[in-house]
């Protein structure tokens, strides 16, 4: 079997979280307890969302969170993996094992009921006040693994992971009928609850594959959610950011598996700003990667692999993608002049083994690739990082993109990695920025140095790009950093309001609502 780069940067973050974090489980061997840890606080999304939140702001205390100092210095405090942010008190995490025990604990909370994931997504989604000895946390990891299949679909109990789901489905010789995501070791329910998408314009997001959910609401109560259900519908709960209801179960589609080729180009930023739409029209997933300080892209093409090429890797022992080209040089002058930018920011040698560096350096050993979509598409690298994602619509791409490299040209080397474009189709959910048609998602970021700190414009930088995509009817990924008073939601979400309507009607006590995301349900 192929060695996986990404299983090295995969055990960094388990011991990181074996150092940091102490849970005790009765019951767990240390290795299910610490992979247990890892799939709870790993999440979202699609790259990993390291951030440094409430920039704007400044503070603490405006996300809820108690203000004392230097709360990362504290044993009993759970953070984010990277262990720059906190979320709550380890005394605040609830871990029930049945659904009587989340329904009476909900039922009966005096305060705030908020659910944890995986931990990476935007944490002030999820985080509570320190000092709140009422508040809980809910980790469902005792609701995990596949509960039922029928032809069609495939229902899996809240906290399995992206990456079991494949593998059990790949078992099954079935896959989920969507593009995946970056990162597969996020919850099921946490990448449908804050929008998390793949690339292609004729799919959508992960909430679209989803039949139905079994949930608890606010009250206690537990219920079926499905595509018919006029009082409760599954359009609202399904991108709903914990708000709603915590969930127990997701029924997902699911078809029968393939085998997909991937070619890989380097093209000038002219090429991709003309071509982008027609690719996107022509083959079944696309993604690029814009670096604008050479005017490079690298380009993913994804299609169904020809029958000669699926019969070549099938002859194989499928434990890794097979390649079926030889290396291009074409982007290793771009990937080191980024190497040596990034290097000098977050303080480490570019030839370190770091999860960062490991990222960028990639681009410079594409091959083109035939095998299982998983294998091709869902590989990204957990690195710390500032990581925003912003929607526009589908036909606003190349001026939206156009502002940017103005901007880019203004400021040169002020981002550490190329800017990431994937489209997506029309999103069912109604909370998705694709909700009132395709979109283009537009990301960028810039990594966080071992002692936590961003280089000094970062977050500067950060803003301004958002600022920019404003003008273009952007709206932000919810599971990454965002400055929420920047954008029009209720304007731009079709069913923003009959959100707000069905929020207060199912929490009029707002147990489920955090301080950060009162700012926009309120």
């Amino acid at each position: 079997m192929m060695e996986n780069p990404d299983d090295t940067v995969y055990s960094q973050a388990q011991a990181r979280l074996r150092a940091s974090i102490d849970i005790n489980m009765p019951g767990l061997t240390v290795s299910s307890e610490i992979n247990g840890v890892l799939s709870r606080q790993l999440s979202a999304p699609m790259v990993v969302e390291f951030v440094r939140s409430l920039s704007q702001s400044g503070s603490d205390s405006d996300s809820g969170r108690s203000s004392e100092a230097n709360p990362s210095d504290r044993e009993d405090i759970l953070h984010n993996w990277s262990g720059i942010k906190t979320i709550a008190r380890n005394d605040q995490v609830h871990h029930p094992t049945t659904v009587t025990e989340i329904a009476e604990l909900i039922k009966h909370a005096q305060s705030k009921v908020h659910v944890i994931g995986s931990g990476l997504s935007y944490e002030s989604l999820m985080s509570l006040a320190l000092d709140d000895d009422d508040a809980v946390l809910l980790s469902l990891t005792n609701f995990h693994g596949l509960v039922s299949t029928t032809d069609t679909t495939a229902t899996f109990a809240a906290a399995t992971t992206v990456d079991e789901v494949v593998q059990t489905l790949g078992k099954m010789d079935r896959m989920m009928p969507c593009s995946l995501g970056v990162i597969g070791i996020q919850t099921l329910a946490g990448a449908i609850s804050t929008g998390t998408h793949g690339q292609g314009l004729l799919q959508s997001d992960y909430a679209s594959i989803v039949k139905s959910l079994k949930v608890v609401l606010p009250n206690g109560d537990v219920q079926t959610v499905t595509a018919d259900n006029t009082v409760l519908p599954l359009s609202a709960f399904v991108t709903s950011l914990g708000t709603l209801s915590v969930i127990l179960e997701v029924e997902i589609q699911t078809k029968p598996r393939r085998i997909f080729y991937c070619r890989k180009l380097a093209l000038p930023y002219s090429e991709f700003l003309q071509r982008y739409p027609e690719w996107n029209h022509a083959y079944e997933y696309v993604k690029v990667w814009w670096f604008p300080e050479t005017s490079l892209c690298q380009v993913w093409l994804v299609e169904e692999a020809t029958p000669s090429q699926a019969a070549e890797f099938l002859a194989t022992d499928r434990s890794a993608p097979l390649k079926v080209s030889s290396l291009s040089d074409s982007m290793d002058v771009t990937v080191e002049k980024y190497l040596k930018a990034m290097s000098h920011d977050t303080k480490a040698s570019s030839s370190s083994d770091q999860p960062q560096f490991k990222t960028v350096r990639r681009f410079a050993e594409a091959t083109d690739l035939v095998g299982y979509h998983e294998q091709i598409l869902c590989k990204g690298i957990p690195a710390p990082q500032v990581n925003c994602e912003i929607a526009v619509p589908f036909e606003k791409f190349q001026a939206a993109t156009e502002a940017l490299q103005r901007w880019s040209k203004l400021q040169p080397g002020r981002i550490h990695y190329p800017f990431i474009y994937r489209a997506a189709g029309k999103s069912s959910a109604w909370l998705s920025p694709a909700n009132a048609g395709p979109v283009v998602w537009i990301g960028f970021l810039v990594y966080v140095a071992e002692d936590g700190s961003v280089r000094s414009d970062g977050m500067e930088t950060m803003q301004k790009l958002q600022q920019i995509l404003l003008d273009f009817d952007g709206l932000p990924h919810w599971g990454k950093h965002f400055m929420d008073s920047y954008f029009e939601f209720s304007e731009l979400l079709p069913n923003f309001e009959q959100f707000l309507q069905l929020r207060r009607q199912l929490d009029p006590k707002n147990k489920l609502l955090s301080s950060f995301l009162k700012r926009i349900f309120l």
